[in-house]
């Protein structure tokens, strides 16, 4: 009679007379590590937020500028609008709240003086990176120590995933 097997991804499986190994992870295995990579990042991201003490759409807010920072552009409150998925007076009382809080400042956009740019302040985008280097460290250290076709495999399996929850005209009714 064949007994479960306990799977290294602290999940059981009906086997055989023979131990699985990470080889031969099931689709369902490798669902079920990605569902704990989501609630495991789920926890990070609190614990962010708590270290920072603000709220989730603030703290996306500020990754999000210090991203175009780092890329060189010079974001407009709609861009943070468009980027986060709220509305113009929505996005008015966040960057508000940024601003009064001493993160963020609304400066004359430079290539257009009529229009206002959002600046992340210099300490602002120091504790975001310092808050968030080390996890980002390890994520890079994780995905370093996987083989070039690993990494491809990696990668067509997230892209068929995004892709599966993406199109919301292939959900069922």
């Amino acid at each position: 009679m064949d007994t479960p097997d306990e799977h290294p991804s602290g999940t059981t499986s009906a086997g055989y007379w023979y131990a699985r190994s990470e080889e031969s992870y099931s689709s369902i295995d490798l669902l079920n590590l990605l569902r704990q990579y989501r609630e495991a990042e789920k926890q990070m991201r609190a614990r962010t937020r708590d270290s920072m003490r603000m709220g989730e759409t603030d703290l996306v807010a500020l990754r999000f500028l210090v991203r175009e920072r780092s890329a060189g552009r010079v974001p407009r409150q709609r861009d943070l609008a468009e980027a986060l998925g709220l509305t113009a007076a929505s996005t008015s009382v966040l960057v508000d709240r940024l601003s009064r809080d001493g993160y963020i400042q609304r400066i004359p956009h430079p290539a257009d003086r009529r229009s206002v740019a959002l600046e992340i302040l210099g300490e602002t985008d120091r504790e975001v990176k310092a808050t968030l280097s080390g996890m980002h460290a390890r994520m890079i250290a994780a995905t370093e120590g996987l083989t070039e076709e690993e990494r491809a495999g990696a990668a067509k399996f997230l892209r068929g995933l995004v892709a599966s929850v993406k199109d919301p005209s292939l959900d069922e009714v």
